[in-house]
């Protein structure tokens, strides 16, 4: 067994030996009521879409998607860009480089954001001083954050807030692309990043999060874009179902993706876009899968009962920089190209694709 799967297992074993199974974990208080957490993708206002954002505001990439979130008690997205007027890129070669305005701050948290993830692969475009401009952005606007920190521990700290009389946490992870490794990218030690999704963060996260909150989800910016679903994600989402996760919530590929139902948890692979203001490369793979999904998920008995994929159209190309919903006819396609092997069965519901336990 390669060393990283050991540590793995041996990660699971104190897991299972704190009662941190998926299957079994902690006591779960009582829940007053039953809740709708909604989750989205990738998230930029800025970029392509800039001259639009000041002419209409920055709320206008959002208006036709106001309606798919209506009645949330919390709304969790990917943020794929610093908040911040610095203008010296961390790697002056790289070749896409995001920041937004302080408006898009405020932008997000009018539209009803209660959190968003950091652990990606543009949260240090700018280096530290972009990523603190971004925390205080955030603070200011009222906006959780999580998934990037000051120094590892931060970084794998996490987000917990209080619905209905339950604890909900947050953790967020990005994958070790190869490319970001020599840059700093990732918290260690003391040093500041993103969250570095292997099995010893992983592991050593959801074991210190898990018996302090009921409900656990963990946030991933993995895979490859505009590609099917790789091993490594496979091997990631399972092994935090493993661990303790109640939900997992994919994104990066910028398209949609399958997703999994394990130890009775579901795994969203891939979210897609939410509001991201490039063009994008859909014309890379098929139509049904240009899209991004807000998911909606039902938590009962603090656990996922119901899981509802709502599609937008994610190809900025032909929607004018303001995503709006999928034609409901177009469920059967999105659902034939998003089935995989072992994929959850996913019933057409309205305009949306649902999952029920």
């Amino acid at each position: 067994m390669p060393s990283a799967l050991r540590a793995a297992a041996f990660l699971l074993a104190i897991a299972l030996a704190a009662g941190c199974d998926a299957g079994d974990g902690p006591p779960r208080r009582a829940q007053e009521r039953p809740l709708h957490l909604f989750a989205v993708g990738d998230i930029l206002l800025a970029e392509g879409v800039l001259p639009l954002l000041q002419q209409h505001g920055y709320g206008y990439p959002l208006v036709q998607l106001a309606p798919l979130v209506a009645g949330h008690d919390l709304l969790v997205g990917n943020l794929e860009g610093p908040i911040t007027a610095h203008d010296v890129p961390l790697d002056p070669g790289k070749r896409y480089v995001h920041r937004a305005a302080q408006a898009s701050a405020l932008a997000l948290r009018d539209f009803g954001f209660d959190l968003l993830g950091l652990a990606n692969n543009h949260a240090l475009d700018y280096g530290l001083a972009g990523l603190r401009d971004t925390w205080r952005a955030l603070d200011a606007a009222g906006i959780a954050h999580f998934g990037a920190g000051a120094d590892e521990a931060a970084a794998l700290s996490g987000a917990v807030v209080e619905r209905a009389g339950i604890r909900i946490g947050f953790l967020g992870f990005m994958e070790r692309f190869p490319a970001y490794e020599p840059l700093g990218w990732f918290a260690a030690g003391d040093a500041h990043g993103v969250a570095a999704l292997d099995e010893a963060t992983l592991g050593r996260a959801l074991v210190r999060l898990r018996p302090e909150v009921d409900v656990l989800v963990v946030s991933f910016h993995w895979g490859e874009t505009y590609a099917p679903v790789t091993p490594a994600q496979q091997r990631f989402g399972r092994l935090a179902v493993e661990l303790g996760a109640d939900l997992v919530l994919g994104h990066h590929p910028h398209v949609v993706q399958g997703v999994e139902i394990h130890r009775g948890v579901p795994i969203v692979y891939s979210l897609g876009n939410f509001s991201f203001g490039t063009r994008g490369r859909m014309h890379k793979v098929e139509r049904a899968l240009r899209h991004g999904f807000v998911a909606d998920a039902r938590l009962e008995g603090s656990r996922v009962v119901q899981l509802d994929l709502i599609p937008i159209h994610g190809d900025n190309r032909k929607q004018g920089f303001q995503p709006h919903p999928a034609d409901p006819a177009a469920l059967p396609a999105i659902r034939a190209a998003i089935a995989r092997p072992g994929g959850a069965p996913l019933e057409l519901a309205g305009d949306r694709l649902r999952w029920r336990r």
